[in-house]
């Protein structure tokens, strides 16, 4: 999938699965998506998953950090853990990362979790 409009990359991350892109976005982005959801505040986490039924073709992990410092990223699926980001040094602002799967997935909850070393902070949809 390509860049968000308007965002900028900030971090690769190299998988036995694949790279990992991580964005910063200038703003929130609408877009359509099969399920989508958001928790938090001012730390804000966002789970978009663009699919139908058991097929997804990606997930992402749309997170508002209201400051800077160290932070990790996650997408959560029924099996735990399917990509992360590692620690990494954000400025404050909008942040995302996507994975792409273009599959089908096992049905269950998926989540996208954010953490700084304060804080924790998830948004979870269900795919069936």
């Amino acid at each position: 999938m390509a860049a968000p409009t308007g965002s900028v990359l900030v971090k690769e991350v190299k998988t036995a699965q694949g790279t990992l892109d991580i964005y910063r976005d200038s703003a929130a982005r609408v877009r359509p998506f099969s399920a989508s959801g958001c928790a938090g505040g001012s730390f804000e986490v966002c789970i978009n998953i663009n699919g139908s039924g058991k097929f997804v073709y990606y997930i992402e992990n749309l997170t508002h950090f209201p400051s800077a410092g160290t932070v990790n990223m996650q997408i959560n699926g029924p099996s735990g853990v399917i990509a992360q980001t590692g620690n990494f040094y954000e400025s404050g602002g909008w942040y995302s990362f996507i994975w792409n799967f273009d599959n089908n997935v096992t049905p269950g909850y998926y989540c996208a979790t954010s953490f700084t070393y304060t804080s924790r902070q998830g948004a979870c949809e269900t795919v069936s």
